[in-house]
């Protein structure tokens, strides 16, 4: 083979190496705006879940009925989704709490809570309703959301704790990423075992805005002052110190075992 021809196989095996590249680059560029395409439809819009939405619809329910001091059955006004509920229904003392999920003073008394669902086995549950305070708006609707679409799987109560044992992670999170550690909540929530497409799809589904706002409305109902707002036997459970001082969480755990034990006795 003399040097011209060497030259011109090597041009061509150049050229075909050329090729070679600009078709891999292409297919790479397709597979990724495919992945793309695939992550956008998983997306959750939040633009639907502003509080006037859900101040609107709780608006369109007539609470006179309804009594907010006793477990309330699933209905449409709440979307057909029941109570969510620490501890057995049926039991001598319900607590009912109305919680922001971003709310830093709620996500101290949830480990308190459960603590006493779990002392005093049997005798004592918690009722949660989620209130969302108008300054958590941003964040609080969609993590009332993620929540309750986690309890149409059966998987709330976990779910609500990783939600509060996680909140400095997520308080200030927002669209794409707030949506991404919503899911990595559920999959933990779940052990793996939950449906995530069908959690997405509930997340933005109606009848979870409809129990955002069913809760909301009784707390409405209530005039409640702030969260956590807590309530036994229609009485509210005050967080108020001396003067014009809050309780602890601490303090405030211990006052709510003391009317529990008036109560039993």
């Amino acid at each position: 083979m003399n040097k011209k021809t060497g030259f011109i196989i090597a041009g061509v095996v150049a050229i075909i190496a050329i090729f070679a590249v600009l078709i891999g680059v292409s297919f790479w560029q397709s597979d990724q705006n495919e992945q793309k395409d695939t992550d956008a439809s998983n997306a959750v819009d939040y633009g639907e879940y502003k509080l006037s939405t859900i101040k609107n619809l709780a608006a369109a329910i007539n609470y006179d009925a309804l009594d907010p001091h006793s477990i309330l059955p699933a209905s449409n006004s709440s979307g057909d989704i029941p109570e969510n509920i620490i501890g057995d229904a049926d039991v001598p003392i319900v607590i009912y709490e109305y919680a922001d999920y971003p709310c830093g003073y709620c996500a101290l008394m949830t480990p308190l809570l459960a603590q006493i669902v779990e002392d005093y086995d049997g005798e004592v549950a918690v009722v949660f309703r989620s209130y969302i305070l108008p300054y958590h708006e941003t964040n609080g609707i969609p993590a009332a959301s993620a929540a309750n679409a986690a309890a149409l799987q059966g998987y709330w109560e976990k779910y609500k704790d990783i939600l509060f044992a996680n909140q400095d992670d997520w308080f200030y999170s927002t669209g794409d990423k707030l949506q991404e550690q919503l899911e990595t909540y559920f999959i933990k929530a779940s052990n793996g075992q939950g449906d995530l497409a069908q959690f997405r799809e509930d997340m933005k589904s109606e009848k979870v805005a409809k129990k955002i706002a069913f809760d909301r409305g009784l707390g409405e109902k209530l005039k409640i002052g702030g969260t956590p707002w807590l309530y036994l036997d229609g009485e509210w459970i005050s967080n108020k110190g001396e003067g014009t001082a809050g309780l602890t969480p601490q303090e405030y755990d211990a006052r709510i075992r003391q009317l529990i034990d008036a109560k039993l006795k």
